[in-house]
């Protein structure tokens, strides 16, 4: 079984290896760059920007409907649906964006997100177990290496440590509280100084009521800044 289909228990179009080489004459670029779905796309950005969320879908989907099967705008579109409260709507379209084009772990871990925020923690649990093992497989290629944070808008590149810390919330919410500290330490051995790993332990420890290392991991956390966990100890300690 695919990702896709391991996600959301349907099939897609069985997936064709491509050279990716990006070989695109003068002529080519002149005609995108005076595109009317690039034109549309850039004042879609530009309307999200500005918080004109429904100017801002209206243009995006004037680009889809130029240019449908440019994965890319989904995921534009998906942002501005998740900011604007349409969180459904934003795992609707980041699902039409890997339906198209390719899987990519940053898509899975936002589902992932968007899942976890409408609390259907198990899709969201899935999501994130994709996203960390093809993580692994594009670190392992060097895939990331040239490419930038965010493009559009849209997340391309996530820390592990921040990946991990999340799945970590899932499964505390679970109450599988063993793998919610396995992966709030493997997220700690990434990155030592990332203060949500040592927050998200410190609720664990609250709620197994263990309270000496409840209190270690919240006063480490607001250590490293986590305004939370100042809130945590100031009512529990």
């Amino acid at each position: 079984m695919d990702n896709y289909s391991r996600l959301f228990n349907e099939s897609r179009p069985l997936r064709v290896e491509t050279n990716r080489k990006i070989n695109i004459n003068p002529v080519e670029i002149n005609k995108m760059v005076n595109s009317e779905w690039l034109k549309n796309k850039e004042l879609g950005i530009k309307a999200y920007k500005e918080q004109r969320y429904t100017n801002a879908i209206h243009f995006l989907n004037k680009a889809i409907q130029d240019n449908p099967n440019n994965s890319h705008l989904y995921s534009v579109r998906a942002n501005i649906k998740e900011d604007s409260g349409d969180l459904n709507g934003a795992i609707d379209d980041f699902k039409k964006a890997l339906f198209i084009g390719d899987d990519w772990y940053a898509t899975y871990n936002q589902i992932a997100q968007n899942y976890y925020k409408i609390q259907e923690f198990g899709n969201a649990l899935t999501a994130f177990d994709i996203a960390i093992e093809l993580k692994n497989q594009t670190e392992s290629e060097g895939l990331e290496n040239n490419l930038p944070d965010l493009m559009d808008g849209v997340v391309i590149r996530e820390k592990f440590e921040i990946i991990y810390t999340n799945r970590a919330t899932i499964k505390l919410n679970l109450k599988d509280y063993q793998g919610c500290e396995k992966d709030c330490r493997k997220a700690i051995e990434i990155n030592p100084n990332y203060s949500n790993s040592y927050f998200i332990l410190g609720v664990l420890f609250l709620t197994l009521e263990h309270m000496v290392s409840a209190n270690e991991f919240l006063k480490i956390a607001a250590n490293k800044g986590n305004s939370q966990a100042n809130s945590l100890l100031n009512q529990y300690f």
